[in-house]
């Protein structure tokens, strides 16, 4: 199509669009447009009418990238046109302060009004800056008491970053650990993840927040959680309605947001129950899910030698797929328009970069490429995994023919660095499982689908529009391109989407004895209402008192009740192996278990773990004394950290592991088992522990020993309030060592890279 015809084109769907309001499409024909002119010769005139078409679309933005990153040409003043003069007051209107907001940002902000009840459920692509909308809406508002709910840590310690630094709000305090202190008359903001803000409501049940923001809110329907390789394992669809449910009934305004979310339309009859939730709330839906502000381009690639993507010739041949990934590559990407590759599984992302890095002729190519970009970390980084995991991790290996390989089971440190080297385009390509659509932002042009499954599971069309959310961002693309390697992908965008389903307000659901915690009387049948009460006469005579028996929602009040029956026949000398337990904790802080103490515990909580991995750790008996292997490796763990761990797996003389496999192991050991399912039945057996011994030798429950020390090594890997946030931010582990340090730490001991993040860092938690 020549330029006169598009430029006709684009005339014609504005007038459409006047005609019949239809914004997203007239959206995604300016998007298009600008995506086509970009490349070519621009006039005075052409500047006029693309400034006018980016504001009448209401994304000025695309005429700002459009001058910064495509064109020299100006508007000189005599060359300005009335219309563009209307579009300048048109962008001036989007303008706050520092920021330019898009009008459907701006819409969004201008819902929120004083002296009403502002609470809202978004819903828009991934490129939309739902993010940026929310501290927009703080600082219009001016709230005082502010919770902000992230999915992942990395989320949480990059917003409490970004917010560190940010001007317009240096007057809040900003609190990240659920036991820090505050000061309800000072303006504060409280970031946490779901599981982090319910251990911070165990200790403060009636504090009041004026607005509340729960990002990726589709997570309380376990069906959409999509981070997941194994299904069974994953509670997150619990802690989140529980928060939900804590933070409607504790604040005032509140944003609720997620991508692409399907939500059920008025008065539907089938797939109601979020309805039924939004009404009980006082919730109204914004809807912006056709307002794709980056273009995606599909392209499904079968069996023909060649295809042309976005114009572009790329040779592909009757090949296999890692070498249709590589000739991909090879022709679309660049360090300023690089590759995410989506595997539907860990080993797969490990297994096509190695595949990748057998052809030197291709990496050196890769080298090539990136070599002009300048980087401050990227030497230093590999020198760095080099001495610190060794050089046989296939992560270093692709990370030194410019590949990265991000999934769940590398340190979160790593993860982060990655991302960022892949963002500044020092690397050309990066293989990663649904992680990608975790919190995490990226700046790749392509994305390659290599697979329609997340682990076992198949793609759901939520699942795959989060994917491809990924191809493209906004202020550096007009379009990202989707290339699928025959795997009905983009079928799967297209198909019927699935109904956002809240199962605490449907009568038809199946509950659990946690629902019934959070589910009003008429969502449960006549047999749960009966089970309900039952358990509330239980909890009544075990004369637990609420304030210990609340604690730790997440475990049902039945497993609850027979945790405490357990505790309560405790012998006495059981009694004692357990406290010195705490007395061993304390005096190595927290480096040493007691072991005959620790597998007391773990032989008690054993009836009321669900969780299959952590059930088979701990019924796993290994040496003469037979004591569960979770045992043997949180010892390990303690007293040796992550290194250690990975060194025993291959080293041991029985079924040693490869260096990929041991990192995968170790992290799956330390970031899931450790840090979620046994932080969760160790931190609920404290309480009733503690309580137990309280009650029985007449003392108050603060001044019985318990497990805090090492609850908290076990979820954030350090001790004192400043380590926390720093391993919450994510840094090597010679940092968090360092700022746990009760005694003065020698840094020389820091290779180049750990110097540069401690110098970043320093800045934010000291």
């Amino acid at each position: 199509m020549d330029r006169l015809t598009r430029t006709a084109n684009i005339i014609k769907a504005y007038y459409s669009y006047r005609k019949n309001l239809d914004a997203a499409t007239f959206v995604k024909e300016v998007c298009s447009f600008f995506d086509y002119i970009r490349n070519e010769p621009i006039s005075e005139s052409d500047m006029n009418l693309l400034i006018f078409l980016a504001n009448e679309a209401g994304i000025p933005q695309y005429f700002d990238l459009l001058k910064d990153k495509f064109t020299d040409c100006r508007i000189s003043d005599e060359n300005v046109k009335t219309l563009t003069i209307s579009a300048l007051f048109h962008e001036a209107s989007l303008i706050r302060e520092n920021s330019k907001l898009h009008r459907y940002q701006k819409n969004v902000l201008d819902s929120f009004k004083t002296r009403q009840k502002n609470r809202f459920v978004l819903t828009a692509p991934t490129s939309f800056g739902k993010t940026f909308l929310v501290y927009e809406i703080i600082q219009k508002m001016q709230y005082q008491n502010v919770l902000l709910i992230f999915p992942a840590i990395s989320l949480l310690s990059e917003n409490y970053a970004r917010l560190c630094r940010l001007d317009a709000f240096q007057t809040y305090k900003i609190h990240s650990l659920s036991e820090e202190e505050f000061n309800l008359s000072e303006r504060n903001i409280f970031i946490f993840t779901p599981e982090r803000f319910l251990s911070f409501m165990d200790s403060h049940q009636h504090l009041h927040f004026d607005f509340a923001f729960i990002d990726e809110i589709y997570k309380i329907d376990n069906s959409f959680i999509i981070d997941q390789e194994t299904s069974g394992e994953n509670e997150r669809d619990t802690a989140y309605r529980l928060a939900l449910e804590f933070t409607c009934n504790l604040t005032s305004d509140m944003l609720l947001a997620g991508p692409y979310m399907a939500l059920p339309q008025p008065n539907t009859q089938q797939h109601k129950s979020f309805n039924n939730f939004a009404e009980d709330n006082e919730f109204s839906f914004l809807r912006y899910n056709q307002f794709e502000i980056v273009l995606k381009e599909y392209t499904t690639v079968k069996s023909k030698r060649q295809y042309h993507i976005d114009e572009i010739p790329v040779e592909i041949g009757s090949v296999g797929k890692g070498q249709k990934i590589a000739n991909i590559i090879k022709s679309l990407s660049t360090p300023k328009e690089n590759t995410i590759i989506y595997c539907g599984r860990r080993a797969d992302t490990e297994a096509y970069a190695r595949a990748l890095l057998r052809d030197q002729a291709l990496i050196s190519s890769f080298q090539e490429a990136c070599s002009r970009i300048e980087s401050a970390t990227y030497e230093m980084f590999l020198d760095h995994l080099g001495h610190t995991f060794g050089n046989d991790w296939i992560v270093l290996e692709a990370l030194k023919g410019r590949i990265g390989i991000h999934h769940s089971l590398i340190p979160k440190y790593i993860q982060k660095e990655i991302i960022n080297l892949f963002n500044t385009g020092v690397l050309l390509c990066l293989f990663s499982t649904t992680t990608i659509t975790e919190g995490v932002n990226t700046s790749a042009k392509n994305i390659i689908i290599t697979s329609n499954k997340k682990g076992i599971k198949p793609l759901r069309q939520f699942d795959a529009k989060n994917i491809a959310g990924r191809a493209g961002r906004f202020h550096q693309h007009y379009s990202g391109r989707v290339i699928d390697l025959n795997n009905g992908f983009e079928s799967i965008v297209n198909g019927k989407p699935e109904i956002l389903e809240h199962k605490n307000y449907d009568v038809q659901a199946t509950k659990t004895d946690v629902d019934y915690q959070i589910t009003k009387e008429q969502y449960l049948s006549e047999s749960e209402r009966q089970e309900k009460a039952d358990i509330l006469l239980q909890v009544a005579s075990s004369e637990i008192p609420s304030e210990v028996f609340d604690c730790f929602r997440v475990v049902g009040p039945k497993d609850k009740l027979l945790l405490y029956g357990y505790i309560s026949s405790m012998p006495w000398w059981t009694i004692e192996d357990i406290k010195h337990v705490s007395v061993t904790l304390a005096s190595s802080n927290a480096h040493r278990l007691y072991w005959p103490g620790f597998q007391a515990i773990m032989d008690i909580i054993l009836p009321i773990v669900h969780e299959e991995k952590l059930k088979q750790l701990i019924s796993m008996r290994v040496g003469k004394k037979q004591y569960s292997l979770i045992t043997v490796l949180l010892n390990s763990y303690l007293s040796g950290g992550f290194l250690s761990m990975v060194q025993y797996y291959v080293e041991r003389k029985v079924n040693p592991k490869t260096k990929d496999e041991a990192m995968r192991q170790v992290a799956d050991f330390v970031y899931n088992v450790f840090k979620y399912h046994l932080v969760k039945y160790l931190g609920l057996f404290d309480v009733f522990f503690r309580y137990r011994v309280s009650k029985s030798e007449n003392i108050n429950m603060e001044e019985v020993s318990g497990l805090g020390l090492l609850l908290q090594k076990l979820e954030y890997n350090a001790l004192s309030p400043n380590a926390r946030k720093v391993s919450d931010y994510g840094v090597p582990f010679k940092l968090i060592d360092c700022y746990d340090s009760k005694s003065p730490y020698d840094k020389r001991q820091f290779d180049a890279y750990e110097q540069h993040v401690d110098y970043e860092i320093s800045r934010l938690f000291t």
